[in-house]
């Protein structure tokens, strides 16, 4: 039965949660949001509840029911619904699987739930949820997790990327791979979390097998009969591609099983045949190593008996076959032989054993004539004077080439000179014009070259600058010496040489030239003309007579 009843408002205290919710986990952050937003705005979507002999029961809408407890509510807009126990279940797991923003180990919880039901497959869930075929399989995956590391994804120390990875995993090796999730560098306090790319690529490398390469029959069930044969096996890639669409080829995800089968396909070749040589591929504790096994080297491969495209190789007397008992290629048969002298397998003996003629010595030349000599010295006069007069040529190019660098390098360093006096005095110039304030552009100026300042070394140049008997005192004691005894219309002109001090060098190429920027800021003051006096003019300075008059006529005043 399903009928419901009309939107009505419920009080909020006979309202309570269900406790076959999927959802566990709420976003304290977004449920003040929605709060805040149930305050101004009411809410906008009611819940659905069905009665119980505890009041109202929630089926969809537990996150909207704690957001209204925060925003202090009364009462809620609710649609009552009159269903069974199953059919509420329901409800709840379809309302969970099709949230955005539902975790993905809840997801695969509730794609669980709905699977226990009865008529529920998964082809029911696709056509429920809208979500395809893959995407479930790759969320029931999740829940192979072992409950260690379902934890840390729950709680989300770990992606689901690498939940995905982990849980394709057989449980027993679940906590080893998970280890190789972290990493801690010398300067982390905490182990930090890998990219999944990385955990992928350690899985590839140690734990996935390439069925193709197995020298066993992989539809063999009786090489380890507990596990059945491979072609049946659920624990490879193959047996679930929607389950493992980025893994290339038919991976076996069972190493003690693929070793055991490895074994066990040895010991049958063996028993079979006696006379195969037993060859270590690889070092290993002698305690570990087989009976009777030699490592590779004592003996020469001369062919691949799995290799149907090799050439076929001359057989000797010491040919014998042979199989690989440990190491790379194991229990791969091949064919090798075991005269380390072979007449036909051995390098060194067949050049030895091959018949080579007598070398035929070529005949003498023909005795050289009086002329014959003569012009031949001659020849190598010549030879030997051009030699000499082409080094004669070089030497001289060379030491030319010497005599126009070290002239180039003098006028270089004449010109930085020069430079250098001109940059020395602009600075000192800049100095002397300081003003007392500065307006923005000078400001600027004075705060790009603090910025640009070397902070190794601009503090002992300057106090070299201000006091050479500093031998006592650190650059830093004598800088805030200076700044503390200097008069207030000077500290402006202090702090711009305590700025462009370090810039006063050549700059290198590329570099700021700061020293140039505050010669725009601060340029020279203009110097002060006196005005000729103008022809004609009849203003001259009183003379002594005339002062002198002026005071006797204030003296009759004043009586």
């Amino acid at each position: 039965m399903q009928n419901s009843s009309e939107f009505q408002y419920v009080a909020i205290d006979t309202i309570h949660e269900s406790t076959t919710n999927p959802r566990r986990t709420f976003d304290e952050t977004k449920l003040q949001e929605l709060a805040e937003s149930i305050r101004t705005n009411g809410l906008i979507q009611p819940i659905t509840v069905r009665s119980n002999s505890q009041g109202f029961e929630i089926v969809a809408g537990a996150r909207r029911f704690r957001a209204a407890l925060l925003a202090e509510v009364f009462s809620l807009p609710a649609r009552i619904v009159d269903i069974t126990d199953a059919q509420a279940l329901e409800w709840q797991l379809v309302e969970n699987a099709l949230r955005e923003d539902v975790h993905p180990y809840e997801e695969a919880q509730g794609f669980q739930g709905l699977l226990d039901m009865p008529g529920y497959d998964v082809a029911a869930l696709v056509e429920k949820t809208g979500k395809s075929a893959s995407h479930v399989y790759a969320r029931l995956a999740l829940l192979q997790l072992i409950p260690s590391i379902a934890e840390a994804f729950s709680a989300d120390r770990i992606t689901a990327s690498h939940a995905n990875l982990l849980a394709r995993l057989p449980q027993d090796v679940q906590a080893e791979a998970y280890e190789q999730c972290w990493r801690k560098d010398w300067q982390d306090k905490e182990p930090h979390l890998l990219p999944a790319k990385q955990l992928s690529s350690w899985i590839q490398n140690n734990l996935y097998l390439a069925l193709a390469d197995a020298p066993f029959d992989r539809e063999d069930p009786t090489l380890n009969p507990v596990a059945g044969a491979c072609v049946t096996c659920s624990r490879r890639s193959g047996y679930n591609t929607s389950l493992f669409t980025d893994v290339q080829g038919d991976q076996c995800l069972d190493g003690p099983c693929y070793q055991i089968k490895v074994k066990g396909h040895i010991d049958r070749e063996i028993a079979a045949r006696p006379e195969l040589v037993q060859i270590e591929n690889g070092y290993r504790n002698p305690r570990e190593k087989r009976p009777g096994a030699v490592q590779r080297g004592h003996f020469r491969e001369i062919e691949h008996t799995d290799n149907p495209d090799a050439e076929p190789v001359k057989p000797c007397e010491a040919a014998k076959p042979a199989i690989i008992v440990y190491g790379k290629r194991v229990g791969t048969t091949l064919t090798v032989c075991t005269d380390n002298n072979c007449p036909i397998h051995d390098p060194r003996a067949v050049a030895r054993s091959a018949e080579h003629p007598e070398p035929v010595m070529p005949p003498p030349p023909p005795a050289e004539t009086e002329e014959e000599a003569e012009s031949r010295r001659q020849q190598h006069e010549q030879q030997r004077k051009e030699y000499e007069a082409e080094q004669e040529r070089r030497a001289e190019e060379f030491r030319q080439q010497q005599e126009r660098e070290e002239q180039e390098y003098e006028a270089e360093q004449d010109r930085r000179e020069e430079q250098r006096k001109a940059r020395a005095a602009t600075f000192e110039r800049i100095l002397e014009n300081a003003p007392e304030t500065l307006n923005a552009a000078q400001l600027r100026v004075l705060l790009r070259a603090i910025v640009n300042l070397d902070p190794y070394m601009f503090a002992d140049d300057l106090a070299e600058d201000i006091s050479a008997e500093s031998d006592h005192c650190s650059p830093e004691e004598v800088l805030l010496a200076t700044i503390d005894a200097t008069a207030d219309d000077k500290l402006a002109r202090f702090a711009l040489q305590l700025a462009l001090s370090g810039h006063r060098g050549i700059p290198r190429q590329g570099e700021l030239d700061l020293l140039a920027e505050a010669e725009a800021a601060f340029p020279a003051k203009k110097p002060k003309t006196v005005k000729a006096k103008t022809e004609g003019s009849t203003k001259t300075k009183p003379t002594a007579k005339k002062f002198e008059s002026k005071k006797e006529t204030a003296r009759k005043k004043a009586a």
